[in-house]
C-alpha cells in the first residue's frame, strides 16, 4: 500500500485527533474519515461517525446512511415515528460511500461498490451481519412503504467512490459509472441516482466544510440600512438577483444545496407539493410574475456575525438563513429558470449576541404550527446550561455546550470536547433517566417521553457537565486503549453504570441538592486521567462483558440495563 498524499494524511490525522479514533489502523481511519466528510455535506444535524461506518468485514460498502428531511435516520422505530405524522412530503436520500486510500480510482473496485449497492438495495434480505448496514436496511424498507409521504414519490441514491488521486474522467470509469446508474435506476426504487467520483481536492474541501467558517459574497440591486436596534451591530434591507443568492450563499462545491446554512431554520423543507411552495414555484415558472417575486415572496432573513457592505456587495461570514428555508429550497430546485431580472428580499441582520440571536430564531419561524422540541436550544435551560459549562474555562478537562450548531467554528477545539444539544441530551438521558435504550437508537422517541423532563428549567445545570465530561473521558480512554475499542459502542450503558457505581442505583429528583452532590462526584472522578478515573469506566466494561449475547437489538431494550445493574453488586 502507498503512502497517503502529505495533505490528505494531515487532514486524516486532524480528523483522527479530533475525533479520538487515532487508536484505530489508518483504513478504518479513512473510511470514517471519507464518510464524515460526505454524509455532513448533506445534512444540518448531528449524528454519530459509528452508526454509519460499517465494519471491517463488509465487503463493498465502507459508509451508509438513511438521510430523512436532513437528518440520519438510524432505527426503524425512529423511521415509523417520522411517517406518523400526516405530512406527505419527506425528502429521504440513501447515502453510499467507498473509500480507497489508493490514487488510482480502480474500475474493479468500483464495480465491487456497485454490485454491494445493489445487493443492499435490491434483495429481499440482505446478506450481512453489520449493525450498520442492518440497521440502514431496516429504515429503507420502512420509506418504501411509505413512498406515498415522500417528495417526488420515490427516495434518492446517492455513491460515493473515493480515493486519493485526481479524478481525470477517464472514458471506461465514466462508462462504468453510466452503466450503474442505468442498472439501479431500472429498480424503479429511486426517483434519482447520483454516483460520482470523489477525488482529493474534493475530499479536502468537504472535509474543510466541516469545520471551517462559510463566507460568502452578494452584490445587491438596492440596500437601505435599518436604524440602531439594541444587540444588532448592524441590520440591511436589500434586493438581490436570485441566481446570485443560490451561486453564492445555497451551493456547494460539489453543487449541492448548502445545509449547514440552515441549521437554525427549525423547519426543514415541505416539498412543492406544500401549497406556498407550489405557489412560489408557479410564480418563477411564468416570465411576467417572475419579475414580480419580490414583491410577491417575503424573501429570506439571514444572521451573520461578521457583515459587511463594501460598493454594492454584502460580505458574510458564518451566515445562517433564519427564515425563507421553503423560499431557498424552491429557488434552488428552479435555479435553471433563474434569469438577471428574478429579485428576492433579503434582511441580513449581523449580530454576535446569542441571546439576540436565539430571539431571531423563534421569532422568524413562529409562523406556523411547530414542534416545540425543536425549540430546545432556546429554551431556558439550555442558556443556564451553556454558562455553567463556561465557568470549567481554563480546565484540563474542560468541554464546551454547543448551544447553536457551528457555535465553536474556528475556534481550533477539537471535536470530542464539543458537545451540541443533541449528544447532551443523549447522555443525561442515558446517566440521569437510566435510558441508555433510547440513547443508544430512539432519539426521536427519547424526546417526546424525557424532554419535559431533562429541560425542565429548575434542573440542576450539572447534570448535562458530568454527562458530557464522562463521555468526553470515556472517548479518550478507548483513544488510548485503556479499556477496549468496542466500549464506544455501549457508552450509554456506560453512562449509566457508572452513575451507579460512583453513586448508587437511585437517581434522585434532578432539580434536588441530591442530584448536585452526586454530578459533583462525578465530575471530580473523571476530570481528572488516574486510576480513581478509570476504575468506574473498566468496573462498568466488565459488568457489560459479562452479560450474554449483547446484541443492538437487546441494547435497544430497556430490560438489559436491570440486568447489568443486577450484576452491580455481585
Amino acid at each position: 500500500m502507498q503512502k497517503l498524499h502529505r495533505i490528505i494524511k494531515a487532514h486524516l490525522n486532524d480528523f483522527a485527533k479530533s475525533f479520538a479514533v487515532n487508536h484505530e489502523c489508518e483504513a478504518i481511519q479513512f473510511e470514517k474519515f471519507c464518510t464524515y466528510s460526505v454524509i455532513s455535506s448533506k445534512i444540518g444535524s448531528n449524528y454519530e461517525i459509528d452508526d454509519v461506518t460499517t465494519g471491517s468485514n463488509d465487503d463493498g460498502i465502507d459508509g451508509v446512511a438513511v438521510i430523512i428531511d436532513e437528518e440520519v435516520i438510524v432505527s426503524a422505530e425512529d423511521a415509523r415515528r417520522v411517517f406518523s405524522s400526516p405530512r406527505r412530503n419527506h425528502d429521504v436520500e440513501v447515502v453510499f460511500i467507498q473509500a480507497k486510500r489508493s490514487e488510482s480510482f480502480d474500475q474493479g473496485e468500483f464495480y465491487k461498490f456497485k454490485e454491494a449497492i445493489y445487493r443492499f438495495v435490491s434483495a429481499d434480505e440482505i446478506d450481512s451481519d453489520d449493525p450498520s448496514l442492518c440497521a440502514a436496511r431496516e429504515v429503507l424498507d420502512i420509506v418504501l412503504e411509505n413512498v406515498p409521504k415522500l417528495r417526488l414519490g420515490k427516495p434518492s441514491l446517492i455513491a460515493r467512490f473515493v480515493a486519493t488521486g485526481q479524478y481525470q474522467a477517464p472514458r471506461a470509469l465514466e462508462r462504468a459509472k453510466g452503466e450503474a446508474q442505468n442498472q439501479l435506476t431500472s429498480l424503479s426504487l429511486f426517483y434519482r441516482v447520483d454516483i460520482q467520483f470523489i477525488d482529493r481536492d474534493l475530499l479536502t474541501s468537504l472535509w474543510v466544510s466541516t469545520y471551517s467558517g462559510v463566507t460568502a459574497q452578494l452584490d445587491f440591486f438596492s440596500h437601505a440600512p435599518l436604524p440602531d436596534i439594541h444587540g444588532i451591530h448592524e441590520a440591511y434591507l436589500a434586493v438581490v438577483k436570485a441566481k446570485d443568492l443560490v451561486e453564492n450563499l445555497l451551493t456547494t462545491e460539489d453543487g449541492n444545496l448548502r445545509a449547514q446554512v440552515f441549521e437554525e431554520n427549525v423547519r426543514a423543507y415541505l416539498g412543492s407539493d406544500n401549497p406556498v411552495n407550489n405557489s412560489i414555484q408557479s410564480t418563477l415558472e411564468k416570465p411576467d410574475t417572475a419579475t414580480r417575486f419580490p414583491v410577491l415572496n417575503n424573501g429570506i432573513t439571514i444572521v451573520s456575525p461578521d457583515v459587511r457592505v463594501q460598493g454594492s456587495t454584502l460580505h458574510l461570514s458564518d451566515y445562517q438563513i433564519v427564515n425563507g428555508c421553503q423560499t431557498s429550497n424552491v429557488l434552488f430546485e428552479n435555479k435553471s429558470e433563474l434569469d438577471d431580472r428574478v429579485m428576492v428580499n433579503v434582511k441580513v441582520v449581523e449580530t454576535g449576541n446569542e441571546d439576540v440571536f436565539s430571539e431571531l430564531v423563534r421569532a422568524t419561524n413562529s409562523q406556523t404550527k411547530v414542534d416545540e422540541t425543536q425549540f430546545l436550544s432556546l429554551q431556558p435551560i439550555s442558556k443556564k446550561v451553556e454558562e455553567y459549562f463556561n465557568t470549567f474555562e481554563g480546565y484540563e478537562s474542560r468541554v464546551y455546550f454547543e448551544r447553536r450548531e457551528r457555535q465553536y467554528v474556528g475556534r481550533d477545539i477539537a471535536a470530542i470536547r464539543i458537545f451540541n444539544i443533541q449528544t447532551a441530551a443523549k447522555g443525561v438521558a442515558a446517566m440521569f433517566c437510566n435510558r441508555p435504550d433510547l440513547a443508544f437508537k430512539f432519539p426521536k422517541r427519547m424526546y417526546e417521553e424525557l424532554a419535559d423532563t431533562m429541560f425542565h428549567y429548575y434542573n440542576d445545570e450539572s447534570i448535562f457537565y458530568a454527562a458530557c465530561l464522562s463521555l468526553y473521558r470515556l472517548h479518550l480512554l478507548v483513544s488510548n486503549n485503556v479499556i477496549p475499542q468496542n466500549s464506544r459502542k455501549y457508552k450509554w450503558h456506560i453512562l449509566a453504570l457508572m452513575r451507579a457505581i460512583l453513586c448508587g442505583k437511585k437517581v434522585p429528583p434532578l432539580n434536588s441538592r441530591k442530584i448536585g452532590r452526586q454530578t459533583s462526584k462525578i465530575i471530580d472522578t473523571v476530570s481528572y486521567h488516574n486510576d480513581h478515573c478509570i476504575a468506574p469506566f473498566q468496573k462498568a466494561v466488565k459488568i457489560i462483558s459479562s452479560i450474554d449475547e449483547v446484541t443492538d437489538d437487546r441494547l435497544k431494550r430497556q430490560a438489559i440495563l436491570d440486568e447489568m445493574m443486577e450484576k452491580l453488586n455481585s
